[in-house]
């Protein structure tokens, strides 16, 4: 009854992916990020075939069916973390493209389908001394390639804490890329992929668990069950993956209308200071027109009010290339753009904490923010204190009441 389960599953799992890859493949708009997304679904069907169609395996000679199951769950194994990590860089470029060096990537996963390639095309006295439990083979070639499915084995769990730190770094690294051009970072944060990261942890202690307990030299009757609850877990990680891999959307890819929108013009290049903006064309003169820009849109135009202000509304707003304002931003005014609209946000409410009865709430939404927990935060780091307390400092209106609304 449990490998049956097992297989539901396993099956269930395969055709979520299957779907998710069928979905992407049809998407035009962003289509190396659906691409990358399709890869490592397809990765995830591969892996869960020897549980799906075990019993078909079954069926198969017994010289085959371990090399068999070898080829196609060891390296799909090995391409999971790589993979993801694949997908989360694109979705997180810029340019949404694909990491440097791919080949370093796949080079495990390649050893064990060419490891398993070479068992599965060995004599059958050869596969059969591989998989037994009985001491070594004679032959030194036998015992360099027993090594090599062994350390490949092992390197399934290592390798995922590797991708976890290379995701996590990238994840920081992608929230200060965020604050170029965004006002309200929250909804762009990628927070579900720390979530999968932690769950998909879980799920390979889980599956560190299962091999433990096989190689057990006295089975407890817990191990049907315990794989059981691994295989739903699995199910359920995968679900959730797929669900919200395909509602995602590269954050920093600017849309049609900002690569469209005019720049101010400009004279000769000049020499700049930053090594980022080396190349750039924008002049003083320049700067200081989209300076005096940035400002009215703040101080007259109060565009810090909308709660989905970007780099590139700005842009359109005021006229001005977006590279251009982020450079005048840098160089100029010292901020990055969240700064830089936050800062007027934070000032519109300190004045409307002292000279008004709105509530926090009321302003927190009024002056642009789209969460109280952004607010208080933004709040606190630019004055030191929360915004009930900074009233407290100041004249207090009458019947005041920060608890309303």
């Amino acid at each position: 009854m449990d490998l049956i389960i097992v297989e539901m599953a396993s099956t269930a799992t395969i055709a979520i992916t299957l779907f998710g890859i069928a979905f992407c493949l049809t998407q035009t708009e962003h289509s190396c990020v659906s691409r990358s997304f399709a890869a490592f679904l397809a990765a995830v069907a591969v892996n869960n075939v020897p549980d799906a169609f075990n019993r078909m395996i079954e069926t198969l000679p017994d010289a085959y069916i371990q090399p068999a199951e070898s080829i196609i769950w060891l390296p799909s194994s090995l391409l999971l973390a790589p993979l993801f990590w694949m997908y989360v860089f694109t979705l997180t470029s810029p340019e949404q493209r694909r990491p440097a060096h791919l080949f370093r990537h796949i080079l495990l996963p390649v050893l064990a389908v060419l490891s398993g390639v070479i068992i599965l095309l060995s004599p059958q006295e050869v596969s059969g001394t591989l998989y037994s439990n009985g001491p070594l083979p004679s032959s030194p070639w036998l015992v360099a390639l027993v090594l090599v499915v062994l350390l490949l084995q092992l390197a399934v769990y290592p390798q995922m804490a590797v991708y976890l730190f290379l995701i996590i770094r990238r994840l920081m690294r992608y929230r200060l890329m965020l604050r170029d051009v965004y006002a309200s970072t929250e909804e762009h944060e990628l927070r579900w992929i720390y979530v999968i990261g932690g769950l998909g942890v879980l799920f390979w202690v889980a599956q560190a668990l299962v091999l433990f307990i096989a190689f057990d030299p006295k089975p407890t009757g817990a191990t049907p069950a315990f794989i059981s609850v691994a295989g739903f877990a699995g199910l359920a990680l995968v679900a959730t993956t797929t669900h919200w891999g395909l509602r995602q959307r590269p954050a920093l890819v600017p849309d049609v209308e900002a690569e469209q929108t005019p720049t101010i013009p400009i004279d000769q290049p000049q020499e700049k200071s930053s090594e980022k903006y080396e190349k750039s064309a924008l002049t003083a003169e320049a700067t200081t027109r989209i300076t005096r820009k940035l400002r009215a849109a703040m101080e007259t135009d109060h565009l810090h009010r909308d709660p989905n202000l970007s780099l590139w509304i700005l842009a359109r707003h005021i006229g001005a290339s977006p590279n251009y304002i982020s450079q005048t931003l840098n160089e100029v005014i010292g901020e990055n753009f969240f700064d830089f609209v936050n800062g007027y946000r934070i000032a519109e409410a300190m004045t409307l904490l002292s000279t008004t009865d709105e509530t926090v709430l009321n302003i927190t939404y009024d002056v642009g923010f789209n969460a109280r927990s952004s607010f208080y935060n933004a709040f606190k780091r630019v004055t030191g204190q929360t915004p009930t307390s900074y009233r407290k400092t100041v004249s207090r209106p009458v019947g005041m009441d920060d608890s309303k609304g």
